[in-house]
């Protein structure tokens, strides 16, 4: 196996090689118990649009099965049909603002994970207009005050470290911020910049902690740009420092 997921497969061959016996029949059980279970870890993580989506065309009796436990083997089968767009999640941690390492990604709250894109989005949207401030401006107004807020704070933070020569070629930053994505500009923007540092199951997670429609345009951004060169986004200091 390949990629991401082989990564995992060959660290947990090697945890489980220098396990007790104890230790790694435990280990065994709650691997089987998780694969058996008819729902994703973490699912109360999951913005309920998902779920209703997964719902949508199964008998009523999936929605019951999924509130409570499905252990009938019919119930179980449908529970995962419903939940398979899911992927498992990690539990929220409710401290952090900004992945130090994109593997803790996932663990952001919704609001924490919008809050992190949009600041992305805004600094690369500062960096490749900083020679156009009435463009800049312009652009900035058509957002929403909030987001206005945050291109604000782009502009005085986009020239000190750890920012500072660290945001990447201005051409990348441009075709970045090309195209309309009206409100969410930001974010898209803040997708399309991450999307080097995600692998494919990381950027199902990002996008299933916020609601369907969002989530989905985050989703497609964040698979357009993942074959970007990796030596052409931004330093991951850059990324994640306040």
């Amino acid at each position: 196996m390949g990629g991401s997921i082989g990564e995992a497969a060959r660290d947990a061959s090697t945890e489980l090689a220098v396990m007790s016996p104890t230790d790694a029949r435990t280990w065994r059980a709650r691997l089987i118990a998780a694969v058996r279970a008819p729902i994703p870890p973490g699912l109360r993580g999951v913005h309920g649009s998902w779920i209703e989506a997964g719902l949508e065309g199964l008998p009523t009796r999936v929605r019951e099965a999924l509130a409570g436990s499905a252990g009938d083997p019919i119930d179980v089968w449908l529970v995962r049909w419903a939940c398979a767009e899911i992927p498992p999640l990690p539990p929220v941690d409710p401290a952090l603002v900004a992945p130090r390492e994109i593997e803790e990604a996932p663990k952001l709250s919704a609001e924490a994970l919008v809050g992190w894109l949009a600041n992305i989005g805004a600094d690369q949207l500062a960096y490749a207009l900083r020679s156009k401030p009435d463009a800049l401006q312009a652009i900035a107004a058509t957002l929403g005050r909030e987001m206005a807020d945050r291109v604000v704070g782009a502009v005085r933070r986009i020239g000190v470290p750890p920012r500072a020569g660290a945001l990447g070629a201005t051409r990348d930053a441009i075709a970045r911020c090309r195209g309309d994505a009206g409100s969410d500009l930001l974010l898209v923007i803040g997708a399309r910049t991450i999307a080097p540092y995600t692998d494919p199951l990381l950027r199902r997670q990002l996008a299933v902690r916020l609601p369907r429609p969002r989530g989905l345009v985050i989703l497609a951004e964040l698979r357009a740009r993942a074959g970007d060169p990796l030596d052409r986004a931004p330093a991951w200091d850059a990324l994640t420092s306040p």
